[in-house]
């Protein structure tokens, strides 16, 4: 019985590792092999990439990407913040009609937002002919945000939105009964226990944002080119492949050095400094 159970066990294993095979020869196929060929790129002595990239132009474009993705972030949190919890609070209806309409601005075309922005903010757009003014709205740094935010907002509403429905209302209500004010049970009670939804949409919408290029070359100018704008250049326009590989592994260690930094401080926000 013995020998059974561990044959049956043994053949279970190797369908599972059957399964997985497909899956992994994937992930080789799309990630690895790619990875692969951008780091041997990068490093061809005679192309002296990262060389380049020491640059003033390239360290400004870097920083620029960088504050640009925290912003985006930042503001998106706090537009997203009160969508969620309006969905989380609401019945099951409503809150699937609020939910659906967030998702579906996710199936919009990037080139659309920024072409449709470019409509709104142009100068013959829609906010001047309403104010009957001819300011001067695009190619600047917040035309590029409030695009930006537009895409951010939908990808942090849905993990704030999960960390609500777990909050354990009695601890608010409780909190209530015990004589603390509105604003006070909200900070002290409900808003310690969405955290973890917040640092996971900050984590998504920040990783995301730094690769971002067409939303930034629609709306800003020469001086809000960000990462992703600058590799897409090396590759399509100026074809400095070795560069542009430089900067694209560049882009992947600030997504990972971001992504590292924000958990480190999450846990240290949520579990407290150790002592």
């Amino acid at each position: 019985m013995v020998r059974v159970g561990g044959s049956v066990t043994s053949s279970l294993k190797g369908k599972r590792l059957g399964f997985l095979i497909p899956s992994l020869l994937l992930l080789v196929v799309v990630f690895a092999i790619p990875v692969v060929l951008v780091i041997g790129s990068a490093f061809q002595p005679e192309a002296n990439a990262f060389g380049k990239l020491f640059s003033p132009t390239f360290v400004a474009i870097t920083l620029r990407t960088l504050g640009i993705a925290a912003a985006v972030a930042l503001i998106s949190l706090v537009v997203a913040y009160p969508v969620a919890y309006l969905a989380a609070s609401s019945g099951k209806r409503a809150s699937s009609l609020l939910l659906g309409l967030v998702g579906i601005s996710l199936f919009l075309s990037i080139v659309v937002r920024g072409y449709a922005w470019m409509a709104i903010l142009d100068r013959r757009g829609v906010v001047n002919t309403l104010l009957g003014t001819d300011f001067e709205m695009l190619r600047n740094t917040p035309a590029v945000l409030i695009g930006l935010i537009q895409y951010g907002v939908p990808l942090m509403v849905f993990p704030l939105y999960n960390s609500m429905k777990r909050v354990d209302l009695r601890l608010l209500r409780a909190s209530r009964n015990l004589g603390a004010s509105g604003p006070r049970a909200f900070w002290g009670v409900y808003f310690p226990q969405t955290l973890h939804g917040v640092f996971a949409g900050y984590t998504v919408v920040f990783v995301v944002i730094l690769g971002y290029y067409i939303l930034p070359a629609i709306l800003g100018g020469p001086q809000n080119t960000m990462i992703g704008e600058f590799i897409a250049n090396q590759f399509l326009s100026t074809a400095d492949f070795a560069t542009g590989a430089a900067a694209s592994l560049v882009l992947l260690a600030c997504a990972l050095g971001g992504y590292i930094v924000i958990q480190v401080i999450s846990r240290i926000v949520i579990r407290g400094p150790r002592t």
